[in-house]
């Protein structure tokens, strides 16, 4: 096969090999999955693929860095140009983006399968993304209960309640809903979660609109 020459053709390859890879490990699961299977399905040699990755954790690491973090710095800028409450409504609002039009719940699972074999795997993931999430969302209930907006007693442990139904979702997502029964709206859910959300916290009805 010929080799990329322009970054442009090589930044294609490398994505197409990073989507093989994901789909390979969403299968089969991480530790029966082979570079020999992820070079076939992507659709190179096994060589190709070691010029870009020289493992699977090196393309584990790669799909976090290229499907994952974009989407936590996203949310980060959002809730950089809000904070406080107004952050938490906007990570809700895009929760569903997440759920439903990234690879982020195919990843979740991946790890949920084989993190007890691969626990450096599963501790890089969560320092890289879930500890981001976690601080983000307790950054900004901190900021809020600082303000005299909510009243909670630790903002670190609230804000895995606020992100649990995330984390719920993403599962459901990708083992259930192969069945067109078990498909949620998402929207709709997360305007409910929000709702609650607010008056769990004590945020009037005024204020919550």
């Amino acid at each position: 096969m010929q080799r990329a020459r322009t970054d442009e053709a090589k930044e294609a390859r490398r994505l197409a090999i990073l989507t093989a890879a994901l789909d390979e490990f969403f299968e089969r699961g991480f530790a029966a999955a082979r570079m020999d299977d992820i070079a076939a399905r992507a659709g190179f040699s096994k060589g190709t693929i070691y010029l870009y990755f020289d493992s699977k954790e090196a393309l584990f690491t790669g799909l976090v860095e290229t499907f994952a973090l974009p989407n936590i710095e996203m949310m980060e800028a959002a809730a950089k140009g809000g904070g406080g409450l107004s952050a938490i409504r906007a990570l809700l609002k895009f929760a569903p983006v997440i759920i439903r039009d990234t690879p982020v719940p195919k990843l979740a699972k991946v790890l949920i399968g084989d993190a007890p074999a691969f626990p450096e795997m599963a501790t890089a993931y969560r320092e890289k993304i879930v500890d981001r999430v976690i601080g983000m969302v307790a950054a900004s209930l901190g900021q809020a209960k600082a303000a005299g907006e909510i009243d909670i007693d630790d903002p670190a442990l609230t804000a895995r309640i606020v992100v649990a139904p995330i984390i719920l979702s993403a599962v459901w997502r990708v083992v259930f809903e192969h069945d067109a029964k078990a498909r949620i709206d998402l929207e709709a859910l997360f305007s409910i979660h929000e709702k609650m959300l607010m008056r769990a916290l004590g945020v009037s009805e005024a204020a919550h609109a």
